[in-house]
């Protein structure tokens, strides 16, 4: 699911960025906002499971940096949305992609383990 979200993310960007008709990604405001619910998306289920138990030492170090990713999409979304800016944007889809890794790289180091 996180992957399909990131992916959407991208591909909607570039459709902004190339300059598109369709409403919902036709301007930067639009597009924040249809980022900000991929994103959350993505968030949810790439570092969900970082965010609902105890963790190992490691698991608590990916926590802390999905955690600081997340608040600095969130935040990026945001000003993207309120101040129209297609930089903002650029910031969350970067950051948002860097999240998705981080969990996938999580998923991969406990691969095998017990819940």
């Amino acid at each position: 699911m996180s992957s399909a979200a990131v992916v959407t993310m991208m591909l909607a960007f570039i459709a902004f960025k190339v300059g598109t008709d369709l409403p919902l990604l036709s301007s930067a405001w639009a597009a924040s906002a249809v980022e900000l619910v991929l994103g959350g998306i993505c968030a949810a289920s790439a570092a969900g499971d970082l965010h609902t138990g105890p963790q190992p030492r490691e698991g608590v170090i990916f926590r802390k940096v999905t955690t600081v990713l997340g608040t600095i999409a969130l935040l990026a979304g945001l000003i993207a949305l309120i101040a129209n800016s297609g930089r903002a944007l650029e910031i969350l889809v970067v950051i948002t992609a860097f999240l998705w890794l981080t969990g996938t790289i999580w998923h991969v180091l406990t691969i095998g383990s017990e819940p």
